[in-house]
């Protein structure tokens, strides 16, 4: 068994590394043993627990004030397993243009490790406008709101708030990475029985790690809060306020527009 493991081992990195030519053998390899670990947790369970996958499509168009548009899809999904999905894709484009002139997006694969732990093995594929400059990243997820001590105090503020460092992360023909990144997420329904759940504040904070020559640690930041008024079935009106530090300038910004999601 060990052998045909190993075999297969090797088998699938050359496959990787046949589509993917910028991935290395080890680095296929590292894919295929995240692959496994979550595979053998799915296949080696006696009784294969009743699940029906759930999730939501979210649509959000906005207009910011820095006078450009943006389209955000947002599609997540509860799989078998103890496995979600999720991935946003942001669309955008300047006032002065009909043409889309920006494109991001990314990928994530979540397995919960157990199901009485909140944590969740992550990988999140980025992709980036522009050439060899997207990302494979590796990470922990830590669900604060279903950890034991903490539970209580998140209910009673109908908070939910997660913690994502990225450990390790991979770029075409560049250096590997190591905790290039941590993702901060939260929502909170406000008055979610006096309101019939229509009103909810919820965001980001994407906390990026800047290595500096002189051995010192800066940060730059990219974050949204969104405040959500719910109009009519699942039409919102939202607003939001963002910072982006990367930009040279107009760090900060304001965005309004529209959102529908669409429950399954």
């Amino acid at each position: 068994m060990k052998k045909i493991t190993l075999c297969l081992q090797n088998r699938v990195a050359l496959l990787l590394g046949s589509f993917f030519p910028s991935f290395s053998y080890n680095k296929s390899l590292l894919l295929f043993g995240f692959a496994l670990i979550i595979g053998s947790n799915c296949y080696s369970q006696d009784e294969i627990s009743l699940h029906k996958n759930s999730g939501f499509i979210d649509l959000n168009g906005y207009y910011d004030t820095r006078n450009f548009s943006v389209l955000t899809i947002n599609l997540f999904a509860s799989l078998p397993h103890r496995l979600q999905y999720f991935s946003l894709t942001n669309y955008t484009n300047n006032q002065d243009s009909p043409d889309l002139e920006g494109f991001y997006a990314e990928h994530n694969l979540r397995w919960a490790i157990n199901k009485k732990l909140p944590l969740d093995l992550t990988y999140q594929y980025v992709l980036r406008q522009g050439e060899q400059n997207d990302d494979h990243r590796f990470g922990l997820r830590w669900r604060l709101h279903n950890t034991s001590f903490l539970k209580n105090a998140f209910s009673k503020i109908n908070m939910s708030y997660t913690f994502n460092p990225m450990f390790i992360q991979f770029r075409n023909k560049a250096e590997v990475e190591y905790m290039t990144i941590i993702e901060h997420a939260y929502r909170i329904n406000i008055f979610p029985e006096k309101l019939n759940n229509r009103v909810y504040i919820a965001g980001f904070a994407d906390q990026n790690f800047k290595y500096l020559n002189s051995d010192k640690l800066k940060f730059e930041w990219v974050t949204e809060h969104q405040l959500g008024f719910r109009l009519i079935d699942e039409l919102y009106a939202v607003a939001e306020y963002r910072i982006n530090t990367f930009l040279p300038a107009e760090n900060y910004g304001l965005g309004y527009g529209l959102e529908y999601k669409i429950i399954f």
